[in-house]
C-alpha cells in the first residue's frame, strides 16, 4: 500500500511536470510566432545646438525646407522642436509637404497652444521618400512666432536626408530642429512585442517544476535562508554609493563629451585660462595671444584645477574639466561616507538633483564650490558641536572658506554664516557663562579675520592688475523688475521639483504667477514647520535618540543639520538681494542649486530618525538603486557610450576648419566663429573696427597680435559703405586685390608695428 502511494505521488509529479512543460511549449510557440504587418518606428533627430540660437518663423512668411533623401525610406510623421510659443497663443502653425511634381503630401494645421515649447512633437505624415528626388516642406506661422533650434554643420549626420532651409528666399546657413519618425517593415514576434515575456515564462515554469518536485514550503524555506538582509545591511550603502558614482560618471561622459558639448561663455573663459596656466602664463588670460592681461572676471581656483588635470592626464581642457567633475563627484561621495556612515546613501541622493546633473554637464565652477561649501558647513558644525575643537579644525575651516571664495567671489558669504554663529556664541557666553562658547567665538573670529584679509588681498591685487576688483563692473544695469521677480518665482518652483529629479508638471507651469507664489508659500511654510517640529525648537521632538547633544536650544542651533540649513538659507537670501542690486544673468538653477543642495542634506538629516528601520524606507532605497542601475544600462542600450562618433571630435573638426586660414596671434575683426571655441585657439582675440579708427590706431590697440583677420564679405560691405577711414579702406583694398579669391578671410599683417615696438 505504501509503495503504491509513493508510486502514485511520483506519477503525479511526473504528470504535473509534463503538463507544465507542455504549457510552456504552447506559450513559447505563440510568443515566437511572427506577428502580422510588423512595423518598426524609429525616431531620428538632428543634434541641435545647446546654446539659445534659433531660426525664426516670421508671421505670414513661410519657412521653406528642401529635403533630399539619402536613401529610400518611409515615415509616419515629422518630428519638430519649437520654442518661443505661449500657452495663451491662439495662433497656428501650418505644415505642408509636397513632392518634386508639386503634389501635396501633407497639410496639417496645428494649434499653437497644443505645442509644448522645448519638447519634440509629431506632425502626422505618411510619406515614402525616394532617393534622388526632391521634396519641399513649408512651415507657416499664423498668429504665433515660433523658433526652431539651429542645427550646425555635422548635426544632421543621423538624418536620412540632406536639409536646406530658406527664409524669405535667402538660404539659411544651418539646419533646423526637424527630424522624422522612420517606419520599416520588420518580422517581429509576439515575444518581442511583449517585453520579457519569454524569459519570464521560462522562469515561472522552472519555479513551478521545482515546487512540484520538492514542495513549495521547502523551496520557500531555502529562499528565506539566503542572507539578503545581512548582506545589504553590511554592503548595501557602499554598493549604492559606488553605483551612483558610476551612473553620474557615465552620464557626464556620455552627454557632455560623446553626445554633446556643454560650453557657455563662462565655460570658455575658464577653459581659456586653464590652457594659459598649462603654458606657464599664470593669470595671463590672453598671454598666449600676446597681451598683458589679468584673469579677474572669475576667481582662479577652478581653472587651476582644470589645468592640474590637464598636466596629469595630457588631455584637452574640455575633457579635463569633465574628468575633474568625475573626481569631485567621487570626493563628494567619500566625504558623505566619512561623515554620515551607513546613512550616506540617503544624503547622496542630493546628487540626483536635475540641477546638480546639469551643473556637472557644463564646465562651471559650481561643482567644486558646492564641495567646499559642504566641507565648510561640516567643519563649522564640528567646531560648534565639540566642547573644545582642535586648532586643525579652525585651520580647515579657514582653508575651505578661502577655497569657496577662490571658486566663486560670492563664496565670501560663508563668513556671514560664521558671523551669525559668532554672535550667537557671544550671546550664549553673556547669558549662560559658557567658557567654551567664548573660546569658540574667539577662534572663529580669528579664523574669519585671517581668511577675510587674504580674500581682500586677492581682490586688491585684482584691482591693481586689472583695474577692477572682480574684473568687470557689476553695477546695476537696466532691469525689468517685474520679469526678474517672475523669473525668481519660476526658478524657486523649478528647484522644488529638481530636488526630486522631476520636471515641473505642465499643470503647475500654467499657473499664473500669483498662484505660483501661493504654492511656494505653502511649500516653504511646510518646510519651516517640519524644521521646528523635527528640531525640537517648539519643545517637542528632537532630532532623534541618537543625537546626544540636543539637551537644549543651544545645541540644536549648533547641530550639523541646522548649520547646513543656515548655510543654504543665508545663500538664498543674500543672493536674491544682491541680484536686485547688481545685474547679471536672471534667476535660474545655476544660481540656486548650491543652496538647494545644502538644504536637502540638512532636511534629510532631520528626517532620518523618523524613517530609519522602516520597511517602506528600505524599499525606497532598493527602488532608488534599481532605478539608478537602469539609468546606467539605458545609456549603453541607447548608444550613449558609442565612441565611434564623438560629438566633441565633430565640433573640434568644425573649429579646425573655421580657424584654418587664421594664423597664430591674430585678431579676428567682427568674429562670428563659434564662441565656444575661444579656448581652442587662445592665441586669437576678437576685435572691432569703427568708422573713426585708423590703421595705426588699430595696430596700437591690438599690439599683441601679429595679424588682422576679417571675412572677405565683411570687408566688401565696409568698402561699399564708404564710412571707414582712408587707411583702413586702403588696407582692405590691398587685401581684396592681392589675396586669393577662394579664401574666406583677409589676412593683413600687423608685424611692422610689432617690429617697431
Amino acid at each position: 500500500m505504501v509503495i503504491n502511494m509513493k508510486t502514485s505521488k511520483v506519477a503525479f509529479k511526473i504528470a504535473a511536470v509534463l503538463l507544465v512543460l507542455l504549457g510552456l511549449s504552447a506559450v513559447l510557440l505563440v510568443l515566437n510566432h511572427t506577428a502580422q504587418n510588423g512595423r518598426k518606428t524609429t525616431e531620428i533627430l538632428p543634434r541641435i545646438v545647446s546654446e539659445p540660437v534659433y531660426v525664426e518663423c516670421d508671421e505670414g512668411s513661410p519657412l521653406a525646407v528642401t529635403l533630399r533623401p539619402r536613401k529610400d525610406f518611409a515615415i509616419s510623421g515629422f518630428r519638430m522642436l519649437l520654442v518661443n510659443l505661449s500657452e495663451e497663443s491662439r495662433g497656428t502653425v501650418r505644415v505642408a509637404a509636397s513632392d518634386g511634381n508639386g503634389e501635396l503630401l501633407v497639410n496639417q494645421v496645428i494649434p499653437a497652444e497644443s505645442i509644448t515649447p522645448g519638447k519634440w512633437f509629431t506632425v502626422p505624415a505618411d510619406i515614402y521618400f525616394t532617393k534622388g528626388e526632391e521634396y519641399s516642406l513649408s512651415i507657416l506661422a499664423d498668429g504665433s512666432a515660433p523658433y526652431f533650434m539651429q542645427v550646425t554643420e555635422g548635426g544632421d549626420i543621423d538624418l536620412p536626408f540632406d536639409m536646406e532651409v530658406t527664409k524669405k528666399e535667402e538660404a539659411v546657413s544651418c539646419g533646423i530642429s526637424l527630424g522624422v519618425s522612420m517606419v520599416e517593415e520588420v518580422a517581429v514576434t509576439y515575444g518581442e512585442i511583449l517585453y520579457y515575456s519569454v524569459p519570464v515564462s521560462i522562469l515561472m515554469a522552472a519555479l513551478l517544476i521545482v515546487c512540484i518536485l520538492f514542495g513549495w514550503k521547502r523551496v520557500w524555506g531555502c529562499i528565506r535562508k539566503i542572507p539578503f538582509a545581512s548582506v545589504l545591511g553590511r554592503y548595501g550603502n557602499d554598493l549604492f554609493l559606488l553605483l551612483l558614482y558610476l551612473a553620474v560618471c557615465v552620464s557626464v561622459y556620455s552627454r557632455a563629451y560623446l553626445k554633446g558639448v556643454y560650453i557657455s561663455a563662462d565655460s570658455a573663459g575658464y577653459l581659456r585660462e586653464a590652457v594659459n596656466l598649462v603654458n606657464g602664463n599664470g593669470f595671463g588670460y590672453d598671454q598666449m595671444a600676446g597681451y598683458h592681461s589679468w584673469f579677474a572676471n572669475w576667481p582662479i581656483l577652478y581653472p587651476a584645477m582644470i589645468a592640474a588635470v590637464m598636466l596629469v592626464t595630457k588631455v584637452n581642457a574640455y575633457l579635463a574639466s569633465k574628468i575633474l567633475t568625475m573626481l569631485l563627484v567621487g570626493i563628494f561621495l567619500l566625504l558623505m561616507r566619512f561623515c554620515f556612515k551607513k546613512d550616506a546613501w540617503v544624503y547622496a541622493l542630493s546628487l540626483t538633483n536635475i540641477g546638480f546633473l546639469n551643473l556637472a554637464y557644463y564646465t562651471w565652477s559650481e561643482i567644486p564650490f558646492m564641495l567646499f561649501m559642504l566641507g565648510f558647513a561640516l567643519a563649522l558644525a564640528k567646531i560648534l558641536g565639540e566642547k573644545r575643537a582642535g586648532v586643525k579644525w579652525y585651520f580647515l575651516l579657514g582653508t575651505l572658506g578661502i577655497c569657496c571664495f577662490l571658486t566663486r567671489y560670492f563664496g565670501i558669504y560663508v563668513w556671514m554664516v560664521a558671523g551669525c554663529y559668532i554672535q550667537y556664541l557671544f550671546w550664549d557666553y553673556w547669558k549662560n557663562k559658557r567658557r567654551e562658547s567664548l573660546e569658540k567665538a574667539a577662534g572663529l573670529t580669528a579664523t574669519a579675520f585671517l581668511a577675510g584679509c587674504l580674500s581682500i588681498a586677492y581682490l586688491f591685487v585684482n584691482k591693481c592688475m586689472n583695474g577692477m576688483a572682480s574684473g568687470v563692473s557689476r553695477t546695476l544695469w537696466w532691469d525689468d523688475y517685474e520679469k526678474l521677480t517672475n523669473d525668481l518665482i519660476e526658478s524657486l518652483l523649478i528647484e522644488i521639483f529638481n530636488t526630486f529629479s522631476l520636471q515641473t508638471p505642465e499643470l503647475i507651469e500654467g499657473f499664473p504667477y500669483h498662484i505660483k507664489v501661493f504654492v511656494l508659500v505653502v511649500f516653504w511654510v511646510g518646510i519651516v514647520w517640519f524644521v521646528i517640529r523635527a528640531g525640537g525648537i517648539d519643545g517637542g521632538s528632537a532630532l532623534g535618540k541618537d543625537c546626544e547633544r540636543q539637551e537644549n536650544l543651544f545645541h540644536r542651533f549648533c547641530s550639523r543639520e541646522f548649520v547646513l540649513l543656515a548655510m543654504g538659507t543665508v545663500y538664498y537670501l543674500v543672493f536674491i538681494v544682491i541680484r536686485y542690486f547688481s545685474s547679471m544673468d536672471t534667476f535660474y538653477f545655476r544660481f540656486f542649486e548650491p543652496a538647494s543642495f545644502l538644504l536637502f542634506i540638512g532636511l534629510a538629516g532631520m528626517a532620518l530618525p523618523y524613517l530609519r528601520n522602516k520597511l517602506g524606507f528600505r524599499f525606497f532605497g532598493g527602488a532608488a538603486a534599481a532605478l539608478i542601475l537602469l539609468c546606467v544600462i539605458s545609456v549603453y542600450e541607447n548608444g550613449g557610450m558609442d565612441t565611434e562618433d564623438k560629438y566633441f571630435d565633430q565640433l573640434s573638426g568644425q573649429w579646425d576648419e573655421a580657424y584654418k586660414e587664421i594664423p597664430e596671434k591674430s585678431v579676428v575683426i567682427f568674429n562670428d566663429i563659434d564662441f565656444r571655441s575661444s579656448w581652442y585657439r587662445p592665441d586669437v582675440v576678437e576685435g572691432t573696427i569703427s568708422p573713426l579708427d585708423t590703421f595705426e590706431g588699430i595696430k596700437e590697440t591690438y599690439y599683441g597680435s601679429e595679424y588682422l583677420c576679417l571675412r572677405r564679405e565683411f570687408a566688401e560691405v565696409m568698402l561699399k559703405s564708404g564710412e571707414y577711414e582712408e587707411s583702413i579702406e586702403e588696407k582692405l583694398r590691398e587685401g581684396l586685390d592681392g589675396q586669393e579669391k577662394d579664401g574666406e578671410f583677409l589676412v593683413i599683417s600687423l608685424q611692422s608695428r610689432n617690429n617697431e615696438q
